[in-house]
């Protein structure tokens, strides 16, 4: 039996151990579809975020490309209630960040280190509040800035309407970039 075989098995029955299971589970996605078990295939093809714009988005971005991204993010499944109640990917980053905010902060360069949320939705149908989501992504990014230098939580908002969910519901800052909608940011620390 190879290394990736292994893996597989290894992923395959944490995937059935979590279905099987009542209680919320999380795991992260393995690096490529080898290592897919099909009850992961039959999980990411049951998923649906919505119809917005956004939420058709993140879902297709799941089934066809997260895999290929372990390069560059590194993506979490929350199983719960026997299906894939929803995911978030993070990767590293960089934000510009006006001087008012940098001081607020306590940072000096214009551009600030940070953990991206590349993508992330929440089945529909499950029982969990999407805020659940963002708070274990938050809690991962934290673990990472005891390792590296990360001052901030980003997300690049699909669109305006987007944009408007994530200030509006979680308090999320406009970032000074320019690009629209703009990069949005939450410090990972409590600033005064």
């Amino acid at each position: 039996m190879t290394g990736q075989d292994v893996g597989r098995l290894d992923f395959g029955a944490a995937i059935a151990e979590a279905i099987a299971d009542s209680a919320p589970t999380w795991l992260t996605l393995p690096s490529g579809p080898a290592q897919a078990p099909d009850e992961l295939g039959a999980l990411l093809d049951d998923f649906d975020a919505g119809d917005r714009p956004a939420a058709v988005a993140a879902g297709d971005w799941l089934r066809a490309e997260a895999f290929g991204s372990h390069a560059t993010s590194r993506t979490r499944l929350l199983i719960a209630d026997q299906r894939l109640a929803g995911f978030y990917s993070l990767a590293s980053a960089q934000v510009e960040l006006s001087q008012r905010d940098r001081g607020r902060l306590g940072v000096d360069p214009v551009r600030v280190p940070a953990a991206l949320v590349t993508w992330i939705a929440k089945d529909k149908r499950a029982a969990i509040d999407g805020k659940e989501l963002l708070l274990h992504a938050t809690a991962m990014a934290r673990r990472a800035a005891e390792l590296q230098a990360t001052s901030v939580l980003v997300v690049d908002p699909y669109d305006e309407e987007t944009a408007a969910m994530w200030r509006e519901r979680f308090g999320f800052r406009a970032s000074s970039e320019v690009r629209k909608p703009k990069r949005l940011w939450l410090p990972l620390q409590p600033v005064d």
